[in-house]
């Protein structure tokens, strides 16, 4: 209705999605929308709505963000012409992103927890229990399969990705797709963004509202890393997956999982 062509940036939760999108919605003068879920099986029905991430249906918590309809009813389902950035993030940074943020929440050993060893100690036995229990840790690989796939009818795993480069593009349908690594640094995703969008003045910096964390999410940031290290076969599974293997090449998996299971 506003006129113009648009652009969505569509990522699962914690992928440097915000970021994205303020760059994108600063460098243009047309519709820039955010979008997480656009699988009608993964949105919720109304706005305000919320899943907690804590609730393991389909390892994927249902989405409340107020873009994902507007992008289903006025982009996906109208076939209207648009541009989507589709940023990929390491998964075990996702899973311990969202852990990160939603801790508390979780259990009350965070709410109260310090960095004496004892409570440091019981809080990652909890946050092990936590992330290999019922806690969507397959979120980022699960939502390429269950969410971007079926939402835009394609196979992403099908079609060529440029892993040296981080990023690729693709014709789909009505819309123009670039699926962005966020391990590039913030020049090299403003770089390929600029060129994909023709923005010349797009720039991708820190931009979310994590940056405003307390002291206390270093502390929960330590014990998530500190219990997922605890579980070297799992996190090497993870990255092993087909989606990993699609978007990162063996020695970029190799750095990813001695990140996650380096001792702290």
């Amino acid at each position: 209705m506003l006129g113009g062509r648009p652009t969505v940036t569509y990522a699962a939760y914690r992928t440097a999605s915000t970021s994205i999108h303020h760059a994108i919605r600063s460098a243009s003068n047309s519709v820039t929308v955010k979008a997480h879920m656009l699988a009608p099986a993964n949105m919720v029905a109304s706005v305000g709505e919320r899943h907690a991430f804590s609730d393991a249906t389909a390892n994927i918590p249902k989405s409340c963000h107020v873009g994902d309809w507007a992008v289903r009813l006025g982009i996906v389902e109208a076939g209207r012409e648009a541009d989507f950035v589709i940023p990929v993030r390491d998964p075990w940074s996702v899973a311990h992103s969202i852990f990160v943020l939603n801790a508390p929440t979780l259990d009350p050993c965070f709410k109260a927890l310090t960095s004496d060893a004892a409570s440091m100690a019981h809080a990652t036995d909890v946050a092990e229990r936590i992330i290999f229990g019922a806690f969507p840790r397959e979120l980022m690989t699960r939502w390429i399969r269950d969410d971007a796939a079926p939402a835009l009818n394609w196979n992403p795993l099908a079609l060529p990705f440029d892993v040296e480069r981080g990023a690729s593009e693709y014709d789909i349908g009505p819309w123009r797709v670039q699926v962005l690594r966020t391990d590039l640094s913030d020049e090299r995703k403003s770089d390929v963004l600029r060129a994909f969008l023709h923005r010349r003045t797009l720039t991708v910096k820190p931009k979310n509202s994590a940056l405003s964390f307390g002291p206390e999410r270093a502390a929960i940031a330590q014990v998530g890393r500190a219990a997922i290290a605890r579980r070297p076969d799992v996190v090497r599974a993870l990255l092993d997956d087909e989606v990993c293997k699609h978007y990162w090449s063996d020695s970029d998996r190799e750095r990813m999982g001695a990140r996650w299971t380096a001792a702290k």
